[in-house]
């Protein structure tokens, strides 16, 4: 049996696989010390794939929301820096994919099409799903809803919310990554009754 002395990481010398253990159990300290860990090493990643800051930001958040949820599924045999960046380009990869669908029609391919815009039946659209999400947010709790609103419905960056809010940047995306969750949960609540 081979044994891998792994450094320690923080000032409180817990070294990372008692940090996994303790995120694992859901315990939010654990996991907010793993977020800031890794957090620039995954939005570099993400970063130099789709090279806009904004997107890279919402990817690592996106990504780390899957990384806890997904946490028991993490193998010690492997290098847990890896596992993030796999799960960072999975979703990466993923985001590019609609990204481009989305686009439909390649411009570059058709020079003389120019985007019109949203058609009235996507513009009703949008507007019946932000009054949706607007009815999900008044759902969540106070600081959850607060956060959301900053991040999504104000298009904040994260450094303007934590000056905004007095909160560490970590509580932030910590708190963003929940709040998201608990709306994917009351969505799949919603299906269930419908």
């Amino acid at each position: 049996m081979q044994f891998i002395i792994l450094p320690v990481i923080n000032d409180e010398n817990v070294d990372l696989l008692e940090l996994i253990e303790e995120a694992k159990n859901s315990r939010q300290q654990a996991q907010s010390k793993l977020v800031n860990l890794f957090w620039a090493d995954i939005k570099g990643y993400i970063f130099s794939l789709v090279k806009e800051d904004d997107a890279a930001e919402e990817l690592t958040v996106e990504t780390f929301t899957k990384i806890l949820q997904k946490l028991s599924l993490y193998n010690s045999d492997f290098d847990f820096k890896t596992w993030l960046i796999s799960v960072a380009h999975n979703s990466t990869i993923d985001y590019l994919r609609k990204k481009s669908k989305d686009r439909g029609v390649h411009t570059d391919e058709y020079p003389d099409l120019e985007d019109t815009g949203p058609s009235p039946e996507q513009l009703f659209i949008n507007r019946q799903n932000l009054e949706a999400l607007e009815h999900k947010l008044e759902s969540l709790p106070g600081n959850y809803r607060k956060l959301v609103q900053l991040r999504y419905l104000e298009g904040k960056k994260l450094n303007d919310i934590v000056e905004e809010t007095g909160l560490s940047l970590a509580n932030v995306k910590v708190s963003l990554m929940r709040a998201k969750k608990l709306l994917v949960e009351m969505q799949e609540t919603k299906k269930l009754k419908d």
